[in-house]
């Protein structure tokens, strides 16, 4: 159920910011509807060093985890629209971006071991066991900050507009069985000039 006073939209400055206290959470939790106003989507082009964000919507869902008591899961999806730099032509290009998240908080982190584990005592270095749960900040979590954050991982890191092509001197060389080389590139660029 939504409740006015759940939810804040300032906090520290977030492009995006949707906070959460948690103490406020029913047990059937909380329906978030979130959508980024153009001051916020200027503003988050801008954190994700892109041309553009368009639109950008998101529904969120806070509650209580029903096995470990004090901590939260927050799950939901978002939907965006970007404009990024082609990294061949420089020219904008589109990208729809859109995922599935999900995040457990709670409000004390695991404590790690004081010193440097010896290799009988790194079982908490397990890459096989599940992250754990990010740490509440006073009582409260945001939604927002989370779907940015999931939004930036969507991103494409090289995009690329249909139809871009490499100019003539990167591409690489059949000759050299189809490998580009630097220091072909070099020599091409130098042309042959001698110091």
């Amino acid at each position: 159920a939504w409740k006015g006073s759940v939810v804040s939209k300032a906090v520290l400055g977030g492009e995006f910011s949707h906070v959460v206290q948690v103490d406020r959470v029913g047990p059937e939790g909380i329906l978030l509807q979130l959508s980024a106003s153009p001051a916020q989507r200027e503003a988050l082009a801008q954190r994700l060093q892109i041309l553009a964000v368009l639109n950008l919507t998101a529904q969120v869902r806070v509650v209580p985890d029903p096995v470990q008591e004090g901590h939260f899961l927050l799950k939901g999806q978002f939907g965006a629209e970007v404009e990024q730099t082609c990294v061949v032509s420089l020219e904008p290009v589109g990208q729809h971006a859109s995922e599935s998240f999900l995040r457990c908080f709670a409000s004390v982190a695991p404590t790690r071991p004081a010193s440097e584990p010896g290799e009988e005592d790194a079982e908490w270095l397990d890459p096989e066991a599940e992250d754990p749960p990010d740490p509440l900040q006073d009582g409260a979590v945001d939604a927002g900050e989370v779907v940015v954050e999931a939004l930036a991982l969507a991103l494409d890191p090289y995009p690329r507009k249909p139809g871009a092509e490499w100019p003539e001197g990167y591409r690489p060389d059949p000759e050299a069985g189809g490998k580009l080389s630097p220091f072909s590139v070099l020599a091409k660029l130098k042309g042959g000039k001698k110091d």
